[in-house]
């Protein structure tokens, strides 16, 4: 028997990330080595998406955004037909893979306790900054993933994606990834 194996994203894909980003209330303490003022500023910067400027692996708003996100990866809500997408995908034996952006190093647990916590099932749980390689090197044919890159770019490599529609996807051309607004869309693509 052939077992079956799909790649999916966990932050926008299974949950709510940017929605709990956005939205979540973050108080200031004295636990940050900065003012409150600063914590403002970093605070806009990470709901804007911002990068760090610095060509250091680590600076001061690289930390913060990682305090911020690690809260978020906490609070976020599962996407309830996601929940039933991954449980049927495990009753009917496909192995997943939950293939993330997230710095496992330092959120492999709170991950792990989410997913279990949510009752998503995986077998495997991977980092990946590269998921159309990463999906190409392990011979996973299916990708579920917000990622505008993995959109445009997983046919060139025979990697099916398939995404959440979100506005960030609007104007999108020149890709065969297929969008979807509920998980029982996806459903019907991988059982044909």
């Amino acid at each position: 028997m052939i077992i079956k194996t799909i790649a999916v994203d966990l932050d926008d894909t299974l949950n709510n990330f940017t929605e709990t980003l956005q939205c979540a209330v973050f108080d200031y303490n004295n636990s940050y080595a900065f003012g409150e003022e600063t914590f403002r500023g970093y605070l806009d910067r990470v709901r804007s998406g911002a990068g760090d400027d610095s060509e250091l692996l680590s600076t001061e708003y690289s930390f913060f955004r990682y305090r911020i996100h690690q809260q978020c990866y906490d609070l976020a809500g599962a996407r309830p037909d996601a929940v039933e997408f991954m449980q049927w995908l495990k009753g009917r034996g496909w192995r997943i893979v939950i293939c993330t952006y997230r710095d496992l190093r330092r959120a492999n647990e709170c991950t792990g306790r989410w997913l279990r916590d949510n009752g998503i099932p995986f077998d495997h749980l991977f980092m990946a900054w590269n998921k159309i390689v990463f999906c190409r090197a392990w011979g996973i044919d299916y990708l579920v993933d917000d990622d505008v890159f993995n959109i445009v770019h997983g046919d060139r490599y025979d990697v099916a994606v398939f995404y959440p529609l979100m506005a960030k996807h609007q104007g999108l051309q020149g890709h065969r990834a297929r969008g979807f607004n509920h998980f029982d869309e996806v459903k019907q693509w991988i059982s044909s």
